[in-house]
């Protein structure tokens, strides 16, 4: 008898992880935008959004292994570039290109707001084919989750079977955005995203969410787009029209 409750033990331990385990996937940035709020303001210039600059730090630190110690009741990992890492609460990793990603993002919430003539995407920095630039720099994307295993070391899943939590995973996202004209790269206007993200997760609920980038970059457009919309509507028509190319002149009638 004792030797079959050991096993079903073992068994109920087992399905617990493999469960999970199966579960446990490469998560990716996936961006929906904002509902696009038309603006009576429009100024006939380009836009040009670099592709953000990356300032973050660069040290990782996996300690989920601890867990399998007896009588831990968590253990911990922290990421300062979550996109190189590989390991957290419920996946396994996430496909994320932080400079590419955001930049893509932001051009696509203020260009379907109908700001300006014209918005696109560009490696180049101060492209000269805009009379405007738009500058991201990535200050803080930091990933830091909690397990729990409640002091049972390798059994530690057994809880979670009944609903106990797996664990935490909290984001943070924090950067600058910069308005410049092109010409001479005075700044022109500038804001700034500093949000917070944060899920207790279980295997029947929140399973799979360790990661809110996308949701808080899209909160974070909501407010530095209408600042945008605010400065640009702020700025006379002729302020605006002085930016703007000449016009090439007509070749001479022979």
């Amino acid at each position: 008898m004792t030797i079959l409750r050991r096993q079903g033990r073992a068994l109920v331990v087992a399905v617990v992880m493999m469960a999970v385990a199966g579960c446990a996937s490469n998560a990716g940035w996936s961006y929906q935008p904002n509902p696009p709020q038309l603006t009576a303001t429009h100024v006939p210039l380009t836009l040009a959004v670099e592709h953000f600059k990356d300032q973050r730090g660069t040290q990782n630190s996996r300690y989920f292994w601890v867990c399998i110690i007896p009588l831990v009741p968590y253990c911990s990992s922290s990421y300062q570039r979550p996109d190189t890492a590989n390991g957290f609460l419920t996946e396994a990793a996430y496909n994320f290109r932080p400079s590419a990603d955001l930049a893509n993002a932001a051009a696509l919430e203020i260009k379907q707001d109908d700001i300006f003539h014209e918005v696109f995407v560009t490696d180049r920095d101060m492209d000269p084919s805009a009379q405007l630039i738009l500058r991201g720099t990535i200050i803080n994307t930091n990933w830091d989750g909690s397990e729990y295993t409640y002091l049972l070391g390798p059994y530690g899943a057994l809880p979670w079977l009944f609903g106990a939590p797996i664990g935490t995973a909290e984001n943070t996202l924090n950067l600058r955005l910069e308005l410049l004209q092109q010409s001479n790269g005075a700044v022109l206007w500038t804001d700034e995203i500093n949000q917070n993200y944060s899920k207790t997760e279980g295997i029947y609920y929140n399973f799979a969410m360790d990661f809110g980038y996308p949701e808080m970059f899209r909160d974070g457009m909501r407010q530095a787009v209408t600042s945008l919309e605010q400065y640009v509507a702020s700025q006379p028509l002729s302020f605006w029209q002085a930016m703007k190319p000449a016009a090439p002149s007509a070749n001479p009638t022979k």
